[in-house]
């Protein structure tokens, strides 16, 4: 039997909790809920081709935030992904080499053509309930999906003409220019040779897999929902179950599920409403946090994002007006408003911090 029909099958069951006003605790079953969403695991997943380790980790920070890594140098990873901005933006479209000021604000001529997604939680990125933990590789990464690792992801903004490299650059000559100017600063010199093995550890490779591990140090805590799922049946409200259910009996959970609540691929079928290709789901996880939504940040509001897969028609129930506010609740409680948000005093290059974003 399909999987929504037997779920269909289970809320009828178990009824709607909370729908007659009832309170969470000792009427929400743990069941069906463990069924379609796990919480996130307690610490971050670290591939074996690139383990964790505490100097790898700290170069790793200096460099997300030091604007040596783009063409002009005025431009870093935490340019688009601030933690002022839930480790994203806040724009529908990211401004890259040519823009000053942080988030909303920023202005410049030349966008981006996708919404930067949060680096929140890349580590568990593409974790699904049924895989094992030992072992697992998060991935793939970009709305495309087009690389599969966190250090191929690390390096690909820093090639891209419009996001960090700049006309000033070839392709082909980015990443030279870069090695030579971190090869010069005594710092980096020493914070590679901590973090790395050989006789000259600054290398592209190297990049990649210090960006990569410190980034996947940026995870949440556990949420109100991620103690409902271990069992608190009062970590929600009456409402805010209600609203779980809608999301999942509204066929949320045929994309957004797991512990990321999102299965990370490509469904062509999802509602697009530009001349944009259709993208991987996003995870819901602080989504409360890294407003506008969609992938070309379409959609101001969380609630107006919901609202986009009103009366899709591809299940017995839909979405209605009236669902949208229950679930936007529902959603709320994936929130840790106690996620990493340490920035760094300095950068190596002594460059301002983060780049132009004053």
């Amino acid at each position: 039997m399909d999987r929504r029909v037997v779920l269909v099958v289970l809320l009828s069951i178990v009824g709607l909790v909370g729908c007659e006003g009832e309170g969470a605790s000792g009427d929400a079953p743990v069941e069906p809920y463990t069924s379609f969403f796990t919480p996130l695991p307690e610490a971050p997943i670290f591939p074996e081709a690139n383990p964790y380790s505490d100097a790898k980790r700290d170069l790793g920070e200096f460099l997300f935030w030091d604007p040596i890594l783009s063409g002009r140098m005025n431009v870093a990873c935490a340019t688009c992904h601030h933690p002022d901005h839930g480790w994203a933006d806040g724009r529908s479209f990211s401004v890259g080499v040519d823009g000053t000021g942080l988030g909303p604000r920023r202005s410049g001529s030349l966008e981006t053509p996708f919404h930067s997604p949060t680096v929140m939680n890349v580590a568990f990125t593409g974790l699904r309930e049924t895989e094992p933990f030992p072992g697992f590789v998060s991935g793939g990464y970009f709305w495309d999906l087009r690389v599969n690792t966190l250090e191929a992801q690390a390096i690909d903004p820093i090639r891209s003409e419009l996001e960090m490299r700049s006309s000033d650059f070839l392709e082909d000559e980015i990443m030279p220019e870069i090695l030579s100017r971190l090869s010069l600063i005594p710092e980096y010199q020493d914070l590679f040779s901590a973090a790395f093995e050989g006789a000259n550890p600054i290398t592209e490779e190297n990049i990649a897999a210090a960006l990569a591990t410190y980034q996947r140090t940026l995870v949440t805590v556990p949420t109100r929902f991620d103690r409902f799922l271990a069992g608190d049946e009062s970590a929600l409200t009456a409402a805010e179950v209600v609203g779980l259910n809608k999301f999942i009996n509204g066929g949320c959970t045929n994309c957004h599920s797991g512990p990321m609540l999102a299965d990370n691929i490509i469904d062509t079928a999802r509602p697009v409403q530009t001349d944009k290709p259709a993208v991987r789901t996003p995870t819901m996880r602080n989504v409360e946090l890294t407003a506008p939504y969609m992938h070309d940040g379409s959609r101001a509001t969380l609630v107006n994002a919901i609202a986009l897969y009103e009366d899709r028609g591809d299940l017995d129930v839909t979405l209605e007006d009236d669902d949208f506010g229950d679930i936007e609740l529902f959603l709320r409680t994936l929130t840790d408003r106690n996620f990493p948000r340490q920035i760094p005093a300095y950068v190596p290059s002594q460059l301002p911090v983060g780049g132009d974003i004053l």
